[in-house]
Formats: structure tokens, sequence, C-alpha cells
């Protein structure tokens, strides 16, 4: 099918950071064939990109060029979903060293035509880049000297995405969207305070401030910007691009807007270890879909959907006695042997994990070899690793490529990159009162800040959650008015949904648009979710109710795992069947059949119904 190059919409992909906060791992490895939650980087930000409706892409690599042409290659004979819309160019260059040498390069070969979508092979996000390209168009209508429009996502203050990177305050003109002052802080920076120039209020009619933005480093460009890098070698990085724009705005003639992406949309970067760790589990929890699991596979519905966001390829080898507790994600080919548990991680293909081993919040890369009686917490193990009995890796340890770890070692936040113990490094604990963040004793006092892998696996829910879920109570008072539209909202998506025979992800997007429109708290959503499920018309006009419920717990199985997957949450469930079967004429005296069909569908356990238990009869006594 032959393409109209004149309207076609172009990116632009850095496929190199420009810093060692990935090392030893990316040595050997690009950034882009860096795996997330099973799918290489690369795969994530073209499939993005296609279904945002761009139609060229220019790849450019600043090393291992060939290994990325390579993917490419395989993509488009394995027919990867983006290959069937956009034409995609690897480049290359080796003596590029910054971001700033990229640009120049790009300019000086006349690679873009037009207005384009500037991005790094680090981001993550689900939006419409044709619509957000179309609305800096408009903006360059109004100022013909707009030169980029930064892309971000507002989240809470307390998100672990903002902890965990570099905080952005960003000053803005509320009616334009003028970027008038943006500043970049360090993580869990100590300054109280911050300088707003006088000028900036007084020239503006009402000032937009924001200091809870995570940065996706996305940008949409106008035809100027490959110029003005070449007019100004000073302009190394992004930030320098921005920082000299907003200083010589007149002298440049040249601003820059920012623009939120939607609630319901999601935008992140992988820039440090615990940003990837969050990225994973938010992947898992499909906040970015359609971009999951598998994404960049023509071929899907590999992976066998267990209880609580639990994932396996079919034709991965579980023992009987094995434990997967939630958050789990099991490749192809991989064995997981005799009384071996598995929580809050991701184990690649054909790795081979022995007999007594525990797996804790760590990221297991491919072909690797776990021996019996080890103990992995919080660790990355990349690819063809070996790991001897009774070893003991914790607190944020990173195993770089093919390392043999002797029988009986014990790691605790330690960098192996190779089998010599000259080549080993600590991470050491920095002056953070969490006591989660850690640093490489080599990186010294560059200007990128070394930040490991988590201690601690963080208990937050979701990308969008702002504090973890809290214990709810049963609600005394009436509900108020809007929860109480919340909660018929989902009732009518579900009973639409059930009615038509719509798929579940479909689903889960109404609910969290609902949710967010509302500002409905997470362990409320939990609660009005199972309430919703148990107040559908289907079970009001049933003959045999208990058949009825049944037959929807069967059918909202994948809406249940998406909300229903911790301890929090499961009572959560737990309260909502509680308080369905004393507002619900239809399901009374029908408690212990609900809550067995809930057991029997993996959506409770045994603990948390004995512990609701125990609290409803302290609260009689």
């Amino acid at each position: 099918m032959e393409i109209n190059k004149e309207n076609v919409v172009q990116a632009v992909v850095i496929m190199d950071t420009f810093n060692s906060n990935f090392s030893p791992i990316n040595k050997t490895k690009p950034m882009g064939l860096f795996n997330v939650a099973g799918v290489p980087l690369l795969d994530y930000v073209l499939e993005a990109l296609a279904l945002g409706g761009v139609g060229e892409t220019i790849l450019f690599c600043c090393q291992d060029s060939s290994k990325i042409k390579e993917h490419i290659k395989k993509g488009i004979d394995n027919k990867a979903p983006w290959s069937l819309t956009m034409e995609v160019q690897v480049l290359s260059s080796d003596t590029c060293q910054t971001m700033g040498d990229v640009m120049r390069e790009i300019d000086a070969a006349a690679l873009v035509k037009g207005y384009f979508i500037l991005t790094c092979v680090n981001s993550i996000t689900n939006v419409n880049f044709t619509a957000l390209l179309d609305q800096h168009k408009q903006i360059c209508k109004r100022d013909k000297g707009a030169a980029m429009t930064l892309v971000y996502k507002k989240v809470a203050w307390e998100h672990p995405l903002i902890s965990s990177d570099k905080p952005t305050f960003l000053a803005a003109d509320a009616n334009t969207k003028k970027v008038l002052i943006h500043k970049k802080y360090k993580p869990k920076s100590d300054e109280k305070s911050l300088n707003l120039p006088l000028e900036c209020v007084l020239n503006h009619s009402e000032v937009r401030l924001h200091h809870n933005l995570v940065d996706a480093n996305i940008a949409l460009c106008s035809p100027s910007v490959p110029p003005l890098f070449s007019d100004n070698f000073d302009f190394q990085t992004r930030d320098d691009f921005i920082h000299g724009i907003l200083i010589n705005e007149e002298i440049l003639a040249s601003s820059l807007y920012y623009t939120l992406v939607k609630e319901h949309q999601y935008a992140a970067a992988v820039t440090n270890w615990k940003t990837y760790q969050i990225v994973c589990r938010d992947i898992l929890h499909q906040w970015a879909f359609p971009l999951c699991i598998e994404t960049g596979s023509f071929y899907q519905n590999n992976y066998v959907l267990m209880a609580c966001h639990n994932f396996r390829k079919a034709t991965s080898k579980l023992s009987r006695s094995c434990t997967l507790i939630e958050d789990v994600l099991v490749g192809d080919n991989t064995q997981i042997s005799d009384h071996t548990t598995v929580t809050k991680s991701m184990i690649g293909d054909n790795c081979d994990i022995g007999n007594n081993v525990t797996i804790s919040g760590s990221q297991i890369m491919n072909n690797v070899v776990i021996k019996d009686n080890c103990k992995i917490i919080n660790t990355f193990i990349d690819d063809n690793v070996v790991v001897e009995e009774n070893c003991v890796l914790e607190a944020g340890a990173i195993l770089a490529a093919s390392v043999h770890v002797k029988t009986g070692r014990k790691l605790k936040g330690n960098i192996i990159e190779s089998d010599d113990k000259e080549n080993e490094k600590t991470l050491m604990k920095s002056a953070s009162e969490s006591g989660t963040e850690w640093e490489n004793e080599s990186s010294g006092s560059g200007g990128d800040e070394f930040i490991g892998f988590e201690k601690e696996w963080s208990d937050s829910e979701s990308f969008y959650t702002s504090d973890s879920s809290a214990e709810s109570s049963l609600p005394d008072s009436p509900i108020p008015e809007d929860t109480n539209i919340f909660l018929q909202e989902v009732i009518e998506s579900l009973a639409r949904g059930y009615n038509d025979k719509l798929k579940c992800d479909y689903l889960i997007l109404e609910i969290n648009s609902s949710r967010y429109a509302y500002n409905i708290q997470l362990h409320e959503v939990n609660f009005f979710v199972i309430r919703a499920l148990l107040s559908m018309p289907a079970l009001t006009e049933a003959d045999n109710v208990v058949v009825a419920v049944k037959d929807i717990l069967k059918y909202f199985r994948p809406v249940l795992s998406n909300y229903i997957k911790t301890k929090s949450s499961i009572m959560d469930c737990l309260r909502a069947v509680e308080d369905s079967c004393i507002k619900c004429e239809w399901l009374n005296g029908k408690t212990g059949q609900i809550l067995h069909l809930l057991y029997e569908a993996d959506v409770v356990d045994e603990d948390s119904l004995l512990e609701c238990r125990n609290r409803l009869k302290s609260s009689v006594h």
C-alpha cells in the first residue's frame, strides 16, 4: 500500500539514555532490548507509536545499531503489529555522545520534514500521538515561536514515580499553558522552598504551578527544533534545550508549552532501577493497556491468567507444590520445582528454578538456573546466570549476564559484573529516610545519581494510587452523591458488558475512567465493583440467584483479577459481600453460598475468610 509521505506523522526515538543508570546491564545489551515485564522496551515504544497514529519512525542509535536492526528485521518477519502500519528506519552514528549531538545529526541530514514527535526508547505510554501533535499545531497557529510542547502525566505527590526520579517543578500561564519556569530536583531533595520571579506573576493574569508531574521523555516538536540544536552547541540534553529557551526566549524567538495526558492514559519513563520495577508492575496490572505482556507479538493469548495477577506461558512447567502468591510472570519453557515460592517477581524464558527456592520482588531474565534452597529477594538477574545451591541474594543485588554464583554465597546489594571478584561493586545505603535508596559506591558525584534496585518492594497498588489501600469500613451513613453515581455507572457498564459480551479489558477502562471522574479511592473501587456485580439486573430477574452469581463471577473473572489481588483488596471484597447481602433482598440468606463461589473462583482465600469471621465475632461481642 502506498503511503502519502506528505501527511505522514513522523517520530524520532533516541535509542540511548547517555548515562550509566543501568550499569552493568547496558554494557552488553542496548537499552531498547532491555526486557520490561517480559517484553523489550523497543517493542512497547514501536507499538505505542503505531497505535498513536505515527506512520514513520526514525530510531537513532549511538551504539549496538546492528542488534537493533536485527530486532526490527525479526519484528517485520514475524508480522509484529507495528510493522503493518508503520515504516521504521534505523540510523546510527558512533560520534554522537549526547542527545544534542543526535539532534544536530538529524538536522544536518534533513531527516524530519515538519512537525514531529521526539521520544526516548525508555518511554512507555498509551497516548494518542496524532491528537497531541494536532494540539501542538494549534498552539503554533497562535504562537509562531512555539518550538516544543512537553508531555507530562500528573500523579499524586506521594507516588513512587515521583520519589524515585527527579521531580519536576513547572510554572506556566494557566490560560495558554506556556511554560514560564522549569526546574528538576534530585530524588528526595531536601529543598523546602523555591523562588518564583515577581515578573512571572505580574505579567500573567493566572499562573499555574505543578510539582507532581511524571516526565515520560515525550515532546511534540516544531520544524525549528533541530536547527535550534544546531545553532546552540551548548544544548546537550533536553533539559539544556528547555533551560536555554526559557532564559533566551526573546533572543531565540522561541517558546515552550506543556500538556497533561488524560487521567485514564499512562505515561512513564524507565530511568533507573526503581522506576523499572514500578513500570514492570504497572504493565502487569494493565495500567498501560493496550500495551501489555504480549506487546510486539502477532499471536496473542499465549499466557494463562491465574489468581492474583499471576501469569504464566502455556509452555511453562510448575510443580504442584510450588506457590505463586501475587504479581508473578513466568516465561516460555520455564520450570519451577517443588516447594518453591514466588511473589511480585518476573521470570523470563527457559529458566530452571530448583526446589525450596524463595523469590520475592525480583526480576529474572532468560536462561537462568537457580538451584535448590536459594533466597532471591529484591534482585535483578540478567541472562545466562547460574546460581548454585544455598545462596542468598538480597537488598538490591544486580547480576550481569553469564555470572556464576558459587554455592553458599551471600550477596547484599552487590553488583556482580563477572566471576572476577575484583570487578565486584556494592550498593551503599544513602541518606534516605525510607531506607530504600541505594547508590553505587563507584558512581562518584556525577550529574546522574545512580539509583539502585529497591531494597524492599513497594506496596503501592498501581500507577494511579496516591497511597496504599487503607482499611475501609462498611459505610454506616448513606453513600455520598458522587460515590453513588460511580456505583450506578459501574452497574450499567457491567450489565451492558454482560449482555453484549464485551471484552473485560474495555470494561476495566470504563470503570477506571469513572473512578477518576468522581475521585474515588482505590479501596472504594474494590468495594463498589463487588457491590455492582451483586446488584446487576441479571440477578434481580434470575430464577436461581446462586447459579446466576456463578455465571457472573466466571464471566467477569478478569475484572475481579484486576481489582481483587492483595490482602487488603480481598477484605474490601468481603465487606462488599456483607453489605450486599444486607441491602439486596435477592441475596437474603445466600451469604455463605456467595462466599463459597468466590473461594472456588480463587477470588478470596481461606485466611481472609477466617479473619473476616473473627472480626464479625468480635464486633458481636
